[in-house]
Order: C-alpha cells, then structure tokens, then sequence
C-alpha cells in the first residue's frame, strides 16, 4: 500500500509540473528508484497513455501521440491562439513549432542542437523565405503535403496574409501569431523569452525531452525532409 501511495504521490508530481528534479523533491526522487515502484508507475504510465523519461536527476511525464487526455488537441490549440482563431491557424502553429525545432536541433551528430538562441526577427526572416518558396513552387510539395498530411500552400497563405507589423497591434500581425506560438511553448516549460520579447533560448526540458526522447534517427529524417533546402 506504500509503495502505490508513492507512486501515485510521484504521478501527480509529474502531472502538475511535468517533470521532477532531484533537487526540488529529493524524497520521491530516491523512492522512484526502487523497483516496487518503477513496477507501480509503469503500470500507470501505460494505463494512462504517457512515457516516463528520466534524464540524470529529472524525470519528465511525456504523453504518447495520439493521448487525448494529457496531449494537445486542436481545439485546445485553436483555443489558445484566438476567439477568431480558424483551423489553418492551428496547422500554421504545428509547421512554427516544427520550423524551430528544426532550427533549434537541425544537427546531424550525436548532439544535434546548432544554437543556444534564436531571433525572432531572424525566424520571421527564414519563414517569409520558405514561405516565398512554397507560394511559387506548390506542386513540388504535393509529396511532401501527402506524406506529411498538411495543406503547404494553406500554411503558406495563412502566413503570407498576415501583416509584417503593425504599431499597437500584434493580434494579426507575424510576429504577434509567432509570439502566441512561442507563450505556449513557454506555458510548457520548453523555450524562454526575452523581456523585450526578441529572443528565444531552449530550456533543459526542451534539450532533454529532444535529445534523448524525440530525435530519434527517423524523426531527424523526417524534420530534414520537411525542411529540406532545394
């Protein structure tokens, strides 16, 4: 009966912070390293659709895919972007997120991170160049949007209609939707951003979580040939 008081004390940790540190919660931290209950966890962790990843002195919740549950749905994307927020809002956010991802951790070696910081204005550079690329070559996506199953050129138009900037108002503009990607991202614990709100930097959670869990050999494969340079 103890050990599954603990485990489900260490769920519930991992559940409100997604993550536990050895320095922060030394007890349970030590507690999860007996074998009754890493037993216990797995049984929940599988009962509950997520992964358990322990990188040195943390140990992260991950949900799997297609968790409904713990995972973020469209709708709760969709949310969090806008009262007008529409579905090619919500497919130009995941290509963002996948575009810094790739930028972030585009490296082909055993350490794939390129960069401790990233721009805004650089990312909004690089996006308007790809962007550009789409718009002029759609058909030569037409794999890429099978494959993928996203629309390119709906990304592409959805990013090209917003304004460049605006003074006093972000809400439609590139970098104001960039800004509401980022918060999330922030709202998880994955990226910091500068007070004035121009820089981005990764957390350990996001090296962590992408380094030793995310980026295996076929998802780097996969990131490469969404972003691949013609």
């Amino acid at each position: 009966m103890d050990n599954m008081k603990t485990a489900m004390q260490i769920f519930r940790e991992l559940l409100e912070k997604g993550q536990m540190d050895r320095e922060t919660n030394s007890e349970l931290f030590l507690q999860y390293s007996e074998p009754e209950v890493q037993e216990l966890m797995n049984v929940i962790v599988e009962e509950m659709n997520c992964q358990i990843l322990r990188v040195k002195n943390t140990i992260y919740l991950v949900p799997d895919f297609d968790n409904q549950l713990l995972g973020y749905r469209n709708k709760d994307l969709r949310e969090w972007l806008g009262s007008n927020a529409r579905q090619p809002d919500v497919f130009l956010g995941y290509y963002i997120t996948a575009f810094i991802i790739n930028l972030f951790y585009g490296g082909k070696n055993r350490d794939p991170k390129q960069r401790e910081f990233l721009s805004l204005a650089t990312v909004i550079d690089e996006l308007d160049l790809r962007i550009k690329r789409i718009l002029e070559n759609g058909e030569e996506y037409k794999e890429n949007e099978r494959e993928f199953s996203m629309n390119f050129k709906s990304i592409a138009q959805n990013w090209d209609s917003k304004r460049s900037y605006e003074e006093g108002s972000r809400s439609t503009t590139k970098l104001g939707f960039l800004l509401r990607v980022m918060r999330l991202l922030q709202l998880e614990g994955l990226v910091r951003i500068s007070e004035n709100e121009k820089e981005i930097r990764t957390t350990r959670k996001f090296d962590d979580l992408m380094i030793h869990y995310y980026l295996n050999e076929s998802r780097v494969e996969e990131i490469h040939e969404l972003f691949r340079e013609e």
